[in-house]
């Protein structure tokens, strides 16, 4: 294992380190870093990216150790050092650059003290006499691509604000013009403060990531062309994607007010000082060329000064070939983080469709994990989301370890949900993914709307389940890639010999004979409190002896401890609500998209309580579309009094069987499911 260390401990430190540990990642070596380096205010990008490295020295054996930024080095390193107490033949090998030999000279010797023995020293002012960035503790190294990048139908342009000031309107309007083209891509890559401006703009909606969202390796991986704004170059990070980027054949396009980049001699484009200049410097000179501008690249000495393999020599390693592991591809299904037993339900369906050549895996939560496995699906557990606030994206951290770990290049994730987590972003883009976003709708109006599909450009297509009516079918994005298909859901059949015999089965297991079969499910408590409706309902139902009141929920849902004390209600924790439904004389639900589908297509009469969690669902709107049409009753979480009366006219005035003529007489669309898995299994065969 190769120790990755630094003269200091800094937020710049740290982040040498991390592009250090991936470059020795991505040429086969097995590279850690000290966990005590992680600083307090890494921020939530830094943290996903150092959850690769970060690691307990005890719990490992050091190879090598590596130390970068040898011309300042504290007393926190020499004791590490000390401490370690590392072999002889344990090669320590240390970078810097020196302005003087004296500084040289006095670097070796600390290290030497602490050591017991002489380090390996490289001066890098050697090995890059003109540096990208000279301030830099990270060597600023990569490895150069033997051939071509493949070109991109649509290249991938991402723009680095750098220190440019948003206070001219006219920027924004320029880059939301330029986000609207057809012949590339644009990303915006911006500071926290740029990124607020954006947000409380007009032009919110402008595709913007922070300089942490992802490593730099990755947004060269996925960017074709690079341009950079502002005074000098933005930080180590955005001075190691130009170099990546550029190493493998992509074009950067240098708009410093200094010239920051072309004056280093880096072989970049020499562009317009100004973004209103861009867009016609882009389609003008740049589009169409980029292959010839990349391979003029190739020919500069400058790529010679970034050569990793340089450094390799120089440290005496030898690079390893990191071969992918020896297996078919796999397509792996996600349903979205919290509960979450809908989505898993969903992708179950489709999972199922599959052509037989497919066997799908998932990754689901410990909710989702029995119902994945008794549909026979091999699934990965994942951990769920705690209520402690110190670190609110730490189960997310661990998802996108897991995912990361269990997915490899060619290999299909389907995601379904309505928020696209780091977790999915960062695999998607890191591991080369084929990628299909489950999206159904009804999305919460708003801001928060347009950024939940600003991700959306990181899957291949976007299946959306349709609603059964066309009036609740919402667009959310255009283009080749979205795929709208029918209703998506589990179907149920049941015989009026199946329903007898289980309506006689709860009968004997409750104790009790009854003449009426009443169902309520409300939902598991997350999206929003139940508990008042299902006392009210108990309460009702509570004097009527030839009553059977079922609270029906997932299994492992919260329930109040009030619901157990009525006489004539049992609570039911199963994944066969549908059939307990199908056999019931009355059904109180909540109306989300498979309670309400479930409905529809099973010809249920129901009472209909939406959820009051529009963040989550618009499940009124859904809900006053079946109601608007005679297929049930629907009632506000609020209305007590109207529930009684309902409940009651359904049970004892006939009401129900309006409703039963009325869904009866109802034409529905064709289901989703064989759609959507051979549009899954179409992605899979193009990658």
């Amino acid at each position: 294992m190769i120790f990755v260390e630094a003269g200091t401990r800094s937020l710049r430190s740290f982040d040498a380190q991390l592009i250090f540990a991936e470059q020795l990642s991505t040429r086969g070596y097995s590279a850690c870093i000290d966990a005590e380096y992680l600083p307090e205010n890494a921020g939530r990008g830094r943290v996903y990216e150092a959850s690769k490295f970060l690691v307990d020295p005890d719990d490992y054996e050091v190879d090598t150790l590596f130390v970068l930024g040898a011309e300042d080095i504290g007393d926190r390193l020499l004791a590490s050092l000390r401490q370690k107490q590392l072999g002889a033949d344990v090669p320590v090998i240390a970078t810097g650059r020196f302005a003087t030999q004296q500084s040289y000279v006095g670097a070796k010797s600390r290290l030497a003290y602490a050591l017991g023995r002489e380090a390996n020293v490289i001066d890098l002012t050697e090995l890059q006499p003109r540096s990208l960035l000279p301030a830099a503790a990270s060597p600023l190294m990569t490895e150069i691509q033997p051939a071509p990048r493949a070109v991109r139908k649509v290249p991938n342009v991402t723009i680095v604000l750098g220190s440019m000031e948003l206070d001219n309107p006219e920027i924004l309007s320029c880059f939301s013009r330029m986000s609207n083209q057809l012949v590339y891509n644009l990303r915006l890559i911006v500071s926290g403060a740029q990124k607020e401006v954006i947000r409380s703009s007009p032009f919110h909606d402008l595709p913007a990531n922070l300089y942490t969202d992802l490593s730099p390796q990755t947004l060269a991986r996925s960017t074709d062309i690079l341009v950079m704004f502002g005074s000098g170059i933005a930080g180590v990070r955005m001075a190691d994607f130009t170099i990546e980027l550029i190493a493998s054949g992509g074009v950067a396009i240098d708009c410093t007010d200094d010239e920051a980049i072309v004056s280093s001699g880096v072989p970049a484009l020499l562009g317009p000082k100004t973004p209103l200049a861009l867009g016609g410097y882009l389609t003008g000179k740049v589009l169409g060329n980029t292959s010839q501008i990349a391979e003029q690249a190739t020919r500069s000495q400058w790529l010679h000064s970034v050569d990793i393999s340089r450094l390799e020599a120089a440290a005496g390693l030898r690079p390893k070939t990191r071969q992918l592991k020896d297996r078919p591809q796999r397509t792996l299904f996600y349903p979205t983080n919290g509960v979450g037993l809908g989505h898993a339900q969903r992708c179950t369906v489709i999972a199922k469709a599959l052509p037989d050549d497919i066997s799908p895996i998932f990754a689901a939560f410990p909710s989702c994990v029995p119902l994945v496995r008794r549909e026979g699906i091999d699934c990965i557990p994942l951990v769920q989301r705690t209520d402690m606030t110190d670190n609110a994206n730490g189960n997310d951290v661990l998802t996108y370890r897991r995912l990361g770990a269990a997915l490899q290049a060619g290999d299909t994730l389907v995601f379904d949900g309505g928020h696209v987590f780091d977790s999915v972003y960062r695999v998607i883009l890191e591991r080369n993914l084929s990628a299909v976003w489950v999206r159904r709708g009804l999305f919460p109006d708003g801001r928060s709307r347009h950024r939940m599909v600003q991700r959306e450009k990181v899957f291949d297509r976007v299946i959306v389940p349709s609603e059964a009516f066309d009036e609740l079918n919402d667009t959310y994005s255009h283009g080749s890639h979205v795929h709208n298909v029918g209703p998506i859901f589990r179907q149920v059949t049941q015989s009026e010999e199946e329903r007898n015999q289980l309506r006689s089965r709860l009968a004997e297991r409750f104790g009790r004979e009854f003449k009426q079969l009443v169902i309520s499910m409300l939902g598991g408590g997350v999206a929003s409190d139940r508990s008042a409706q299902l006392q009210a309902i108990s309460g009702m139902l509570e004097d009527r002896e030839d009553c059977l009141h079922l609270v029906v929920t997932w299994p492992g849902s919260k329930v109040q401890p009030a619901t157990f004390g009525w006489t004539n209600t049992r609570v039911v924790q199963t994944f066969e609500a549908t059939r307990l439904c199908l056999a019931a004389d009355l059904v109180i639900s909540a109306a989300g998209y498979n309670s309400v589908l479930e409905v529809l297509y099973n010809r249920i009469p129901a009472i209909l309580i939406p959820q009051s969690a529009p963040y989550l669902d618009n499940q009124e709107r859904r809900a006053r579309a079946l109601a608007d049409r005679d297929l049930c009753v629907i009632i506000t979480e609020k209305e007590f009094m109207k529930l009684e009366r309902t409940v009651s006219d359904c049970l004892d005035q006939g009401d129900l069987e309006l409703y039963r003529s009325a869904l009866e007489k109802i034409e529905l669309p064709e289901t989703g499911a064989a759609e959507a898995a051979r549009i899954i299994a179409q992605v899979k065969d193009e990658k």
